[in-house]
């Protein structure tokens, strides 16, 4: 579980596929901890809950952690879980009107979503509820208000970002494990189109190195940057990595051959 202290953790975030298949065997032995997505950027793909159930059962070695969407649970949603059902042997559904929950209304803020998980903890089976949080105090201290059992910080594509990056969050020793998103710098072009969905800037400096990679090398400089930021997250007192933005060919097989394992002498890692 990502509230653990076991070393440190090396994630890859995972889309389900459109329809149900079984690329996610191809995980094992790549990465012992995958994110997995819910629709992003409205794109319908399998339920991520039928897919993370799928790794569980199929990929034992594999611990997936479910991204919990808050928007509207509209048809793109149902569709999605159906998908998700397909993949496990379902062929047959009863569309009802239902009935609608009180405690938690159908257009719930985040927040309210996790004060509900984390009241239901009392009575359920063991599992853990976090949080994404931007590089602002404000919000950082709010959600550890509210009770998250660990945070999500980033993206960052540049190692020398980090540092002043998690400082400006003022964390203390006893607050919950913070992992960072982490997209390694293919391209100039790359490095434009991921600060357009939110990737904290990059600076002149690593513009300019990259800028002068020769093409041939492009890929082998971004694997070597990306080491350097997780070298950077973990001086900065983070609990591990989240590598995001890929493809999943990439990430079992680029990504778990071309990442290489941080330095040693910076203490417990986990196998990726």
């Amino acid at each position: 579980m990502l509230t653990s202290s076991n070393g440190w953790k090396r994630i890859a975030e995972v889309n389900p596929p459109e329809l149900p298949d079984l690329t996610h065997r191809r995980l094992d032995g790549a990465f012992r901890h995958v994110l997995v997505t819910d629709n992003v950027f409205g794109r319908i793909r399998v339920s991520p809950y039928a897919y993370a159930a799928r790794i569980t059962h199929d990929v034992p070695s594999v611990h997936p952690t479910v991204v919990v969407s808050t928007r509207d649970r509209n048809i793109l949603a149902i569709e999605s879980e159906v998908r998700g059902a397909l993949g496990n042997g379902v062929d047959s559904f009863l569309v009802v009107v239902g009935d609608t929950l009180p405690a938690v209304e159908h257009l719930s803020h985040h927040y309210e979503i996790v004060e509900h998980l984390r009241d239901l903890q009392r009575n359920m089976p063991p599992f853990e509820v976090g949080m994404p949080t931007r590089f602002r105090r404000w919000q950082y201290a709010r959600r550890l208000e509210l009770g998250a059992q660990y945070l999500v910080a980033g993206p960052v594509i540049d190692p020398a970002t980090v540092g002043p990056n998690v400082a400006s969050l003022q964390r203390d020793p006893s607050d919950p494990p913070l992992y960072l998103m982490v997209i390694p710098p293919f391209s100039s072009t790359w490095i434009d189109r991921m600060e357009t969905v939110g990737t904290v800037p990059a600076t002149d400096a690593l513009r300019a190195r990259v800028a002068a990679a020769d093409p041939t090398g492009a890929r082998a400089l971004a694997w070597e940057i990306t080491a350097e930021i997780e070298a950077a997250a973990r001086e900065a007192g983070c609990a591990g990595v989240i590598l995001m933005g890929l493809k999943q060919e990439t990430i079992t097989t680029e990504a778990a051959r071309d990442w290489r394992p941080v330095p040693t002498g910076m203490g417990t890692t986990e196998p990726a």
